[in-house]
C-alpha cells in the first residue's frame, strides 16, 4: 500500500514539473501584466463601480451607521458596499455602474451634515491616490446683467468659483432669469466665493453674487467648508460678531 502510495505522489510531481517547466520567474520588479476577464456571470464576482471619499469633518465616523444614511439617502437599486480603508478614508463599492452615476452627479452628499469629497476609482488606480480636494456642486449666479447671460459668460464664472463642469440647460433662453445655475467642482481647501467683479464692455463693472445649493457644514467667519465659526481659530480671534460676519445663510 505504502508503496502505491508513494508510486501516484510520483506521478504528481512528476505532472507538476511537466506543466511548470517552461515558467520563468521574473525578479520582484518586473511588470505583470494581469488577464481580466470581461464578464463574469455571477453577482459576487461582477466588476464593482467603486467610489472613493471622506467627510470634511475631524470627528470619528461609524461605519455602519453612516453606511445604512448614505444607503438610505441614495436608495442604490443594486445594492453597495462600503470600506473604511484607513486615516477616515472610504471606499463605496456599487454593482451597476447607473448606482455609482447617480452619487457623483446628484451631490453634494452629506453625514450628519459633514459634506463628503468622493470621486470615482478608475482601473489602475489605488483609491489613495485619487485626490479628493474639491466637491461638485451647484452654484446659483444672481445679478448677471442683460447680455452678459451666455454660457460663455457662466462657464468665466464657474471657473472663477473653482472648475467649470456644466451650465443648467434647463434654464437656458429667454432674455433674462433672475438667477442662472452652473455646475462647478469647488476647492475645500479654500473660502468659497461669495462674489465676482464682473467688467462690463463699456469699461463699468459691477457685482455677480454667487449662492451655493445643498450647502453643508461650513464657517461663516472664513468661508471654509468642514467646520463651522464656533470652532474657527479666526473667528475666535477676531474682534467681528457673529451678525457681521461676510457669509451667511
Amino acid at each position: 500500500m505504502a508503496t502505491e502510495t508513494q508510486q501516484h505522489d510520483d506521478r504528481r510531481m512528476d505532472d507538476l514539473t511537466e506543466r511548470w517547466g517552461d515558467m520563468v520567474l521574473e525578479d520582484e520588479e518586473g511588470d505583470v501584466e494581469a488577464d481580466v476577464p470581461e464578464h463574469v456571470p455571477t453577482r459576487m464576482e461582477t466588476p464593482m463601480y467603486c467610489v472613493v471619499g471622506r467627510f470634511l469633518t475631524q470627528k470619528l465616523i461609524k461605519v455602519e451607521y453612516m453606511r445604512q444614511v448614505m444607503a438610505s439617502a441614495w436608495k442604490p437599486v443594486f445594492g453597495m458596499r462600503v470600506t473604511e480603508l484607513h486615516n477616515r478614508l472610504f471606499l463605496f463599492a456599487f454593482y451597476h455602474e447607473t448606482d455609482m452615476v447617480q452619487v457623483l452627479e446628484k451631490g453634494p452628499w452629506s453625514f450628519e451634515n459633514h459634506t463628503l469629497v468622493c470621486r470615482r476609482v478608475c482601473d489602475g488606480f489605488l483609491p489613495r491616490e485619487v485626490k479628493l480636494d474639491t466637491v461638485d456642486m451647484w452654484i446659483q449666479v444672481y445679478d448677471l446683467p442683460m447680455g452678459y447671460t451666455s454660457n460663455a459668460v457662466l462657464e468665466q464664472v464657474g471657473n472663477f468659483v473653482g472648475s467649470f463642469i456644466r451650465c443648467d440647460d434647463r434654464r437656458v433662453g429667454g432674455p433674462w432669469k433672475t438667477f442662472y445655475r452652473v455646475r462647478v467642482s469647488v476647492p475645500v481647501d479654500k473660502p468659497l466665493k461669495r462674489r465676482m467683479k464682473l467688467l462690463r464692455r463699456d469699461k463699468s463693472w459691477g457685482w455677480v453674487n454667487l449662492k451655493y445649493e445643498r450647502l453643508h457644514n461650513f464657517c461663516f467667519c472664513c468661508g471654509l467648508l468642514g467646520h463651522l465659526d464656533s470652532f474657527c481659530a479666526k473667528a475666535r480671534v477676531s474682534n467681528i460678531k457673529p451678525e457681521f460676519y461676510p457669509y451667511g445663510a
